[in-house]
């Protein structure tokens, strides 16, 4: 038995470096707030949306203790142009799924925003997304 036990050991071992750190952002999931918590999947958040929540799936898992911060940005809006609106952190110890949200105390300016993803002041990756205007419904 303690033979098998050593090459399974070392196998785990070398596993562990290769995942070390994300290197990029696999895909963003845009989700609607159901009272403070992520709620159904939407493709836009709308101006009355309060608070905007973020599933951010990262392409490789992160071991260890790390921090994440995600900054967002109002790149073109009606409010105006390239406006830090502020950040999300939260540090883990293994990871590949960031759940972010952000709220402002009024609606949303209409217009192309982007959130920038950086693991231990390293940048993962930027995702741009929108705030419309709901469409009629006739």
């Amino acid at each position: 038995m303690r033979i098998l036990k050593l090459p399974l050991l070392s196998a785990l071992i070398m596993l562990v470096p290769s995942a070390a750190f994300a290197i990029g952002i696999e895909s963003v999931t845009l989700r609607a707030d159901d009272n403070g918590e992520p709620g159904e999947v939407v493709e836009v958040f709308i101006p009355t949306d309060k608070r905007l929540h973020f599933e951010i799936k990262l392409d490789e898992v992160s071991v260890g203790s790390k921090a994440y911060k995600v900054d967002f940005w109002a790149v073109d809006t009606t409010a105006g142009t390239d406006i830090r609106i502020g950040d999300f952190t939260v540090d883990a110890l293994v990871a590949n799924v960031i759940n972010a949200n952000i709220s402002l105390p009024r609606d949303w300016p209409v217009g192309l925003y982007r959130l920038d993803v950086t693991l231990d002041g390293e940048t993962v990756g930027s995702y741009d997304y929108d705030v419309a205007e709901p469409e009629a419904e006739e």
